[in-house]
């Protein structure tokens, strides 16, 4: 019998397991939502979405080959061969795919959220996801005329779990063929069940093939799909997708090899302790000596050649660059792994960081090279794009969570060891925070920021602890994390503090967590007998914000062209928004929410407003403001 999903947790190692008795104090469990999906991208690509459908209505050719390459760059499929998806592409769930990107499958819909988010019994699966590809044509491919003795095949490789929630057995994958002939979906061409131990860690990428082999499938509009069941109350029962291959001349035996090479993943930070930090606390120091690149071969073949460089650009001009050389007779990664050349797989970064005063961003473009083999398979993926930002906040994680991290036991605390090389004062504390159980209930659960002083590497003296606060969870998987800002400003000297909250349920309140990403070292719980160093890898997503100013929280997508001309607050707000300029001209405001529909309008001239949100029920709004030159917009959350 299927357990109840919302107490099932998960670890990365047996070893963990073993270390934690039946009062286990830290613990991981599966997300609720999935703020990896972002709301304004959401908008962009189902309008990107629906151009790519008007200009491709025509049926696409063989081959169809997707490897899902640009998942460093994008959170959808590609809409020029799928014709929908409830799928995201992503770089952190699978564990060591085929080539940097999956397509994810889970209980979640295309914005994040649950599909029943209020279901009673999580013991049953249900449909999920889907990935529908475009019309393909099958009728011909080139002066060819086609058929069932052409040895038409789908390929594709798949793994359970990965860094996500374990499918169970009554769980699946399933894949469905349309049959254009009589204008029907012929539904479970192929399928492959759950673990029957939600344990397991599945971290191969198995193969699945599938010839076509009825007449009926060749004409032109033929499509294939790929879909899930899952308990669909939270990111659970995960399904990952790579390397989807269709086209003539195949066999199951004899085609399982390709000419490729590709990244299996985003090379790790610029910095050696953090993901981010603020630009004014940097030093020379904080800089990585060397990256962690992850090279492999699909060939079945030894390559003779394989160069790795990458380069660095600022605001679209190259500044630094490497050149790592070429390594002799690259073997398979089947059998030897990741590439273990120094030169290739730690290759040395010395860029001097110059001095600025603001954020300042930068991109790392890597790439591989060959000699020695026939047609690269898939060029795309020889090529992976790493983005470095210095904002005003630090951050251990990626900006992606692959699960949730919480303490059991009522006022368990956890905080994050953060170090600063210069007197600074910390204004707020950004905190994904993910519910447990249900949403409603989680949304009234409440906390205290703390901040403590060191005591031989533990949490010591505690120097802060904030008024109580409510958790805020953003419905619509938008890809922000909340800012709560402290009562009063924190002046703090250079040296090493601990950042984090005390919660006031015993259920324990989850925060997002990045196992792509190890910082346990730098985590520390306490559950009621002392502080403990965490011994769950990977890295929690807690954001303290330091500096003069604080901007609005915004997602990795971010808006570096905004100028605020208005300021608004308090934000988060109960009951009153005030919106405030410097000059007395004609004012006029709107307040949408997530879906675009207008909850208020109105105008005011002078130098202030209080606009009354009492009776406007908790969420995420966009609040858009005008006057006659200008306009800007911001997000507000009502948290009732």
């Amino acid at each position: 019998m299927k357990k109840n999903r919302k107490n099932i947790y998960f670890v990365t190692h047996l070893l963990i397991l073993a270390s934690f008795n039946s009062k286990a104090q830290e613990e991981l469990r599966p997300l609720n939502g999935n703020i990896n999906l972002f709301y304004q991208d959401l908008k962009l690509n189902n309008s990107q979405n629906e151009i790519a459908n008007k200009k491709n209505a025509a049926s696409i050719n063989l081959p169809f080959k997707d490897d899902f390459y640009y998942a460093a760059t994008g959170n959808f499929p590609d809409q020029n061969l799928w014709s929908d998806s409830s799928t995201h592409v992503n770089t952190g769930h699978g564990t060591a795919p085929p080539s940097v990107g999956v397509a994810t499958f889970d209980g979640l819909n295309k914005m994040g959220y649950p599909y029943t988010p209020y279901i009673l019994n999580t013991a049953l699966t249900y449909p999920a996801d889907t990935l529908t590809s475009k019309p393909i044509n099958l009728l011909t491919s080139g002066a060819q005329t086609l058929q069932a003795s052409d040895s038409v095949g789908l390929s594709f490789y798949y793994q359970a779990r990965g860094f996500g929630d374990s499918p169970e057995i009554i769980d699946s994958l399933i894949l469905d063929f349309y049959n254009p002939t009589a204008g029907v979906w012929n539904n479970n061409i192929w399928h492959s069940k759950g673990n029957a131990n939600a344990n397991i860690n599945d971290t191969v990428f198995k193969r699945g093939f599938v010839m076509l082999d009825s007449a009926y499938y060749f004409k032109d509009g033929f499509k294939f799909r790929f879909r899930n069941k899952a308990t669909t109350s939270g990111d659970f029962d995960e399904w990952h997708l790579d390397y989807v291959y269709l086209n003539k001349g195949r066999t199951i035996i004899g085609d399982t090899t390709y000419n490729d090479i590709s990244f299996g993943y985003v090379p790790s930070p610029l910095l050696k302790r953090y993901a981010t930090m603020p630009w004014h606390q940097y030093k020379p120091e904080e800089r990585a000596n060397n990256l962690n690149v992850f090279i492999r071969s699909n060939s079945g073949i030894t390559i003779p050649n394989m160069s790795y460089r990458y380069a660095m650009y600022q605001n679209g001009l190259a500044i630094d660059n490497y050149d790592g050389g070429a390594i002799p007779n690259f073997k398979r990664f089947k059998y030897f792994g990741w590439s273990t050349d120094n030169q290739h797989r730690f290759p040395a970064f010395t860029y001097t960081f110059n001095t600025f005063s603001d954020s300042v961003d930068f991109t790392l473009k890597h790439y591989l090279f060959t000699d020695g083999i026939s047609a690269d398979f898939c060029p795309e993926n020889d090529t992976v794009i790493q983005r470095q930002t210095f904002k005003n906040y630090y951050a251990y994680d990626d900006g992606s969570a692959e699960a949730a991290y919480y303490i059991n036991g009522a006022f368990g605390k956890m905080a994050v060891k953060f170090n600063l090389n210069f007197s600074d004062t910390l204004r707020s504390v950004r905190i994904y925070f993910d519910p447990i159980g249900n949403m409603q209930s989680a949304e009234s659960a409440s906390f205290q920021l703390q901040v403590y002083a060191d005591l031989g590497g533990f949490p010591g003296p505690l120097l802060l602890q904030d008024s109580s606060m409510k958790v805020i969870y953003l419905k619509a998987g938008v890809n922000v994390t909340p800012d709560y800002t402290l009562t009063t400003p924190l002046i703090l000297p250079p040296g090493e503090y601990y950042i984090g909250f005390k919660q006031k349920i015993s259920t324990g309140i989850g925060v997002g967590f990045d196992r792509n990403l190890n910082h346990s070292n730098y985590l520390f719980f306490d559950s009621g007998s002392g502080w403990t160093q965490s011994t769950i890898p990977g890295s929690i997503m807690i954001h303290p914000v330091f500096g003069r100013v604080i901007p609005p929280p915004v997602g990795l997508s971010e808006n570096k062209n905004v100028i605020n001309l208005f300021r608004v607050f308090p934000n988060p707000s109960h009951d009153i928004i005030y919106i405030t300029q410097n000059n007395k001209t004609l004012i006029q405001y709107e307040l949408f929410d997530i879906t675009g529909k207008l909850i208020l309008k109105n105008s005011f001239f002078g130098n202030q407003v209080a606009v009354n949100v009492s009776q406007i029920e908790s969420g995420v709004y966009f609040l858009q403001i005008n006057d006659e030159q200008n306009s800007q917009h911001q997000k507000i959350i009502i948290q009732h």
